[in-house]
């Protein structure tokens, strides 16, 4: 399940995608058929929910978060996004990824909200604060973001498509959340066949000046290094001192990278293990439907990250 964690000083905050998972395959068939009202009352995607403790493994629930909608452009699903630290008015931003439609197709965009405290929230009245830019297909997903901040500027990453059909990795740079500016696509590459068809969960962190991409695509968690946050692909004489390319880390899904301190760790669900144990058995569940996603009722899991070099390797958390 799509998630993100922060830490205010004394907790740990974990907020993640909530929604009605047994109402699946009727919102997939309303979304088919262009019956946008009873997606918009099926949305499997409506808020989040709200865990705190004094750490990872210590969670509680708290709270339901659920965003009123603010008009047509955000009435289907105003789930998935990402929590952040601000040193702007408001010590706490939520940005998260909206569905609407408009002419008969779905459209996507990003709302934010503002918090002092990561329990009371205040939508922005600029929203949506981010739009598909004219780099991406109409129509495409938008969705997905995650906010890092680097010396003043807030990078944030999100997932669409590009003019050709290819799943991408986008970045917009903000340094006051007012004005905003479309760097285009970090990353992009074909569909994939199994597992996750586009690319899900990006994020980047920056580790001792080397910056990492870490995506769920395909039958897993993929990642890759640059010597820059602009472009994780390119020609060779542009990544002397990286390795170009990625690889696939393992079968999880909707992932984050967490640090703790000196801890790092990765935090996941099973849902494309349970995929990949499911074609080996011979048992066909078809993405989306409510056998494929069911797992996710199950939560979240935690790995241990260590360092080798630009390599990270997961280990039992052992607590």
């Amino acid at each position: 399940v799509d998630h993100s964690f922060i830490y205010d000083g004394q907790n740990w905050h974990l907020f993640y995608a909530t929604g009605f998972m047994a109402d699946n395959d009727a919102y997939i068939a309303a979304i088919k058929k262009r019956d946008f009202e009873a997606a918009s009352r099926l949305s499997l995607e409506a808020g989040n929910g709200h865990a705190v403790g004094p750490d990872l493994f210590s969670l509680e629930f708290q709270e339901h978060l659920q965003f009123e909608s603010l008009g047509r452009f955000d009435w289907i699903a105003r789930g998935v996004g990402n929590v952040f630290h601000c040193d702007l008015d408001q010590p706490y931003g939520f940005l998260y990824d909206v569905k609407g439609d408009e002419g008969g197709k779905i459209t996507g965009a990003m709302n934010l909200a503002w918090s002092s405290d990561l329990d009371h929230w205040q939508l922005s009245d600029r929203n949506p604060i981010h739009s598909p830019p004219a780099w991406t297909i109409p129509g495409s997903p938008f969705k997905d973001p995650h906010v890092m901040e680097f010396e003043g500027v807030y990078l944030i990453y999100y997932v669409s498509m590009d003019q050709r059909g290819y799943p991408s990795i986008g970045l917009t740079t903000t340094k006051d959340w007012e004005t905003f500016s479309d760097e285009g696509a970090v990353f992009s590459l074909p569909s994939q066949l199994r597992g996750t068809m586009g690319i899900e969960s990006p994020q980047v962190i920056h580790r001792e000046g080397i910056w990492h991409l870490f995506f769920t695509y395909g039958e897993g968690l993929q990642h890759a290094i640059s010597p820059s946050p602009f472009s994780f692909v390119g020609a060779r004489d542009s990544f002397w001192n990286v390795g170009t390319g990625f690889y696939n880390i393992g079968p999880f899904h909707a992932t984050e990278i967490i640090q703790d301190g000196d801890h790092w760790w990765l935090s996941t669900d099973r849902k494309e293990e349970t995929r990949r144990l499911n074609r080996f058995a011979g048992k066909l569940c078809y993405r989306g439907t409510q056998e494929d996603e069911q797992t996710l009722l199950e939560g979240l899991y935690l790995s241990r990250i260590q360092w080798a070099g630009d390599q990270p390797t997961l280990v039992h958390p052992g607590r």
